[in-house]
């Protein structure tokens, strides 16, 4: 698969990667059919934000559809489609049930739509 990735300020290019891989059973594998960038990356683009490493790839929220999943995930299904969001949320922990979805930090949920 190709990705696009920041190598200097000014400079992109697009990759080769591995495909990925479920690695654990709450996994899944999402082929992303559109994907959005926020300021935070365009900084990075432009060279600007000091965390901007070489060969990241930048993106933010994406649509897609469900490729593989792990085990565990009896909610999805291949092929459904969904929203992968920039929060992640397991759900079920003390702050998801709260409904405090940006302190999770044991997994993510995947909207399908």
């Amino acid at each position: 698969m190709k990705a696009l990735a920041y190598q200097r300020p000014g400079k992109k290019v697009l990759e080769g990667h591995p495909a990925p891989v479920v690695t654990q059973p709450t996994g899944a594998v999402v082929r992303n059919v559109k994907a959005t960038i926020r300021g935070n990356d365009l900084h990075i683009l432009k060279g600007d934000a000091p965390r901007g490493a070489t060969g990241r790839t930048p993106g933010h929220e994406s649509l897609g559809i469900v490729d593989k999943l792990g085990s565990g995930v009896t909610a999805l299904h291949p092929g459904d489609r969904v929203i992968v969001s920039c929060v992640s949320s397991c759900g079920k922990c003390e702050h998801c049930r709260k409904g405090m979805y940006s302190h999770c930090t044991d997994g993510l949920v995947w909207r399908a739509i």
